[in-house]
C-alpha cells in the first residue's frame, strides 16, 4: 500500500536545515492501529551528500622556470572564476599557496595573496584571483606539491592567512600546478589518506593538476630536469580521475583556458549538482525554487530526476536571479512509503 507524506528539503548557502510534516491519519486507507506515525524528517546528516559548498587550493610553482605559466594561469583566470560563480548556490572559497616549503612568508602551506581567499563576497573576485595567481618566481628549486597541502590543512590552519579557509562541511579541491617533479616526502597514497580522513568521504576529494606529463617531458618546458610519476598517480586515484586523464592538463596545452574552466565545471557539478533524496519522491509532486524563483523540470536550464541515484540533478546552466545573500535553494515533493 502506498501513502504520502509530505516533504521538503532546503539546501543554503551556509547549511542545510529540513521542514517536514507528517500525514493525517486515514482511516479509509488503513486501520488506525496500523497508520505509520513517525514523522517524515531529514536529519542533517541524511543530507550529507548534497553540499553546496566547496574550498578549492591552488598549490602553485614559484621556481624560477614558472613565469610563462603563472602567466598564463593568471590571464586564464577569469574562465576559472565564471565557471565557478556561474553556480550562484555554490558557497566557495578559493585560496593559493606555493610549492615552497623553506620560506613561510610566501609558502608552508600559508595562504598567499590579498583577500588571503576570495569567496563569493569578494569585489572583483576574478580580478583578485588573478594577482593571488602571480606569486613570483623566487621560491625554492625543491618543488613540493604535497606537503603544502597538508600544511595549509593542519598546522598552518590557524595562520591568521589560513583563519576561516577550510571547512569542515564543504568539498575539497586541490589544483596542482608545476613544471617540475612533485619532491616531498609524502607518497600519492600518503596524501590521498590523508585528504580522506580530513574529509571523512572520498567523494568530497577531489583534484587536479595542470603539469607537465611524463608523455612529454622532452617537449614541453624541457629544461633538463627529470620527471617522476608521484603527481599523475595521486591524480589517477581520486574520486574524480578517470581513464582519459580529464583532471589532467599539460602546462603546454594550447586550449590551456578552456580546460581551465571545464575544471571549474567539474568542481560546480560534483559539489553542487546534486541532490540526493533520502527517501523516494512522488516525482510529479516534485518543486524545486531558489528563494521565489522556480526552477523549472528541465534538463537544459533546470533540473531531471534521476531514479538510479534516487538525486535532483541540477544543470550547469539555470539562470539563477540575484536575491542577495542568504538565498536557500529547496526540494519540495511528497514521499512514497511502501507497506
Amino acid at each position: 500500500m502506498k501513502f504520502f507524506t509530505k516533504k521538503i528539503i532546503f539546501a543554503s548557502l551556509a547549511a542545510a536545515f529540513v521542514a517536514t510534516g507528517c500525514s493525517d491519519k486515514s482511516p479509509q486507507l488503513v486501520p488506525a492501529s496500523t497508520v505509520n506515525k513517525e514523522t517524515v524528517s531529514e536529519k542533517p546528516q541524511d543530507l550529507v551528500m548534497f553540499n553546496p559548498k566547496v574550498d578549492i587550493l591552488f598549490v602553485i610553482d614559484n621556481s624560477g622556470s614558472m613565469q610563462d605559466a603563472q602567466t598564463n594561469l593568471s590571464r586564464n583566470a577569469r574562465l576559472f572564476s565564471d565557471a565557478i560563480t556561474k553556480m550562484s548556490v555554490l558557497d566557495y572559497h578559493i585560496g593559493v599557496t606555493s610549492t615552497d616549503m623553506n620560506d613561510c612568508q610566501r609558502g608552508c602551506g600559508n595562504l598567499i595573496g590579498f583577500p588571503y581567499f576570495v569567496d563569493k563576497n569578494t569585489a572583483n573576485g576574478a580580478s583578485a584571483l588573478a594577482n593571488n595567481m602571480l606569486i613570483g618566481t623566487d621560491g625554492s628549486s625543491i618543488e613540493m606539491m604535497f606537503s603544502p597541502v597538508v600544511n595549509a590543512l593542519t598546522t598552518s590552519l590557524n595562520n591568521p592567512s589560513n583563519v576561516g579557509f577550510y571547512r569542515a562541511d564543504a568539498y575539497l579541491a586541490i589544483i596542482l600546478i608545476t613544471d617540475a617533479e612533485e619532491q616531498s616526502r609524502l607518497s600519492p597514497a600518503d596524501l590521498l589518506n590523508f585528504l580522506i580522513q580530513k574529509k571523512g568521504d572520498a567523494s568530497k576529494v577531489l583534484a587536479y593538476g595542470v603539469i607537465r606529463k611524463l608523455a612529454e617531458e622532452r617537449t614541453c618546458y624541457d629544461m633538463g630536469e627529470t620527471l617522476s610519476d608521484k603527481l599523475e598517480t595521486f591524480l589517477s586515484t581520486v574520486v574524480n580521475a578517470d581513464k582519459k586523464q580529464n583532471n589532467v592538463l599539460s602546462l603546454c596545452a594550447s586550449d590551456y583556458g578552456i580546460k581551465l574552466a571545464q575544471f571549474a565545471a567539474d568542481i560546480v557539478k560534483r559539489s553542487s549538482g546534486t541532490i540526493r533524496l533520502q527517501r523516494i519522491p512522488n516525482v510529479k509532486t516534485i518543486k524545486v525554487t531558489y528563494g521565489v524563483q522556480v526552477i523549472p523540470n528541465d534538463p537544459k536550464t533546470g533540473w531531471v530526476f534521476e531514479v538510479s541515484t534516487n538525486s535532483i540533478i541540477l544543470s550547469a546552466d539555470i539562470k539563477f536571479i540575484d536575491q542577495g545573500p542568504n538565498v536557500g535553494l529547496s526540494v519540495d515533493f511528497d514521499v512514497i512509503e511502501t507497506k
